[in-house]
């Protein structure tokens, strides 16, 4: 049964990936007009109209006079050997300009999650207790309009008044290669702001709801009745046995934390995946969006296959079903 279990979920994140990948090779190529048009770009494309010995070339270079399903099966065997494409924006191998941006995304996507993780635990579990006080009602109601706020919105609104009015931080961008972290700090403090307080208004209203309905259980009554604090109660007996959710939330909110980092990234003019994706689609450089897109999707769906293993691992009722 076991084996059953864990070749199922190996399967579906399998599927999944499989999915991923067939969505991504076929976009292009259902698009109206010639596939070679949205691969490589309008420039291009333009010039091996004029030329037809160069587009019979291209087309017999990158496999595009093939079956659609040889296609395919070029398309898996390249990303398995690291081979994503050019870049004609760039003028550089994709891979390459993934491995500089995907570092730069990572320094705001991961210190917003684990604290984003942290902080609305923290609140949500004091929320719970005790919920319908004047106080912790407006707290709730400021994580639901926080959570309802747009993150490039948000960003703007922070960018206004701590650069613009205040000059408090940069505008933008990043600090040149080998600058001191402390420029790397000043940097991305509003970044990761924006995005630990988008995240956590999300964490604290899912551990309320979980706070509150198992606060209203007899066995919470009888152990508070023998003296033990909501805050040993807390962490005790609710927190650890809600650790297999709590990193399905954390997957969840790397998630949200990729999603999110996109358009913030493109507000404060941050060079990380989400910025090169925006400059990808302005200047129609197909290829380069496809394997960000791909990149991106990879790490979401690792992050909930860790999430499983870790949930596997801490939880014995799932090893013992």
């Amino acid at each position: 049964m076991k084996t059953f279990l864990f070749f199922a979920k190996f399967s579906r994140y399998v599927v999944l990936v499989f999915s991923i990948l067939t969505v991504n090779f076929l976009l292009p190529r259902l698009m109206p007009g010639d596939p070679m048009l949205f691969i490589f770009g309008e420039e291009v494309y333009g010039a091996a109209i004029r030329n037809p010995d160069l587009f019979q070339s291209l087309s017999s270079k990158y496999g595009l006079d093939l079956p659609l399903n040889e296609q395919f099966l070029i398309y898996l065997g390249n990303l398995f050997r690291g081979d994503l494409g050019y870049s004609f924006s760039y003028g550089r191998q994709i891979s390459e300009i993934i491995i500089e941006r995907l570092p730069l995304t990572l320094m705001m996507t991961v210190p917003s999650t684990v604290l984003s993780l942290i902080i609305g635990a923290a609140l949500g579990l004091s929320l719970g207790w005790e919920p319908n006080s004047i106080p912790k009602r407006i707290t709730s109601a400021a994580c639901v309009i926080i959570h309802s706020i747009p993150t490039y919105w948000l960003a703007m609104l922070l960018l206004l008044v701590f650069s613009l009015w205040l000059g408090l931080t940069p505008i933008g961008g990043a600090p040149p290669a080998g600058a001191p972290p402390a420029e790397f700090v000043r940097h991305l403090g509003l970044p990761v702001l924006v995005l630990t307080l988008f995240n956590s208004a999300y964490v604290a209203i899912i551990m309320r709801g979980l706070t509150f309905e198992i606060s209203e259980e007899p066995f919470v009554t009888t152990a508070l009745s023998k003296g033990l604090s909501r805050f040993n109660f807390s962490t005790r007996h609710l927190l650890r046995p809600s650790l297999p959710s709590f990193l399905s939330l954390a997957a969840i909110e790397m998630g949200f934390a990729f999603s999110g980092a996109l358009l913030v990234e493109i507000a404060f003019s941050w060079p990380g995946m989400g910025y090169t994706m925006w400059q990808a689609v302005t200047e129609r450089d197909y290829p380069l969006l496809q394997a960000a897109f791909t990149m991106v999707a990879l790490i979401v769906i690792t992050a909930n296959a860790v999430a499983d293993v870790l949930s596997y691992a801490l939880d014995p009722r799932v090893r013992l079903s």
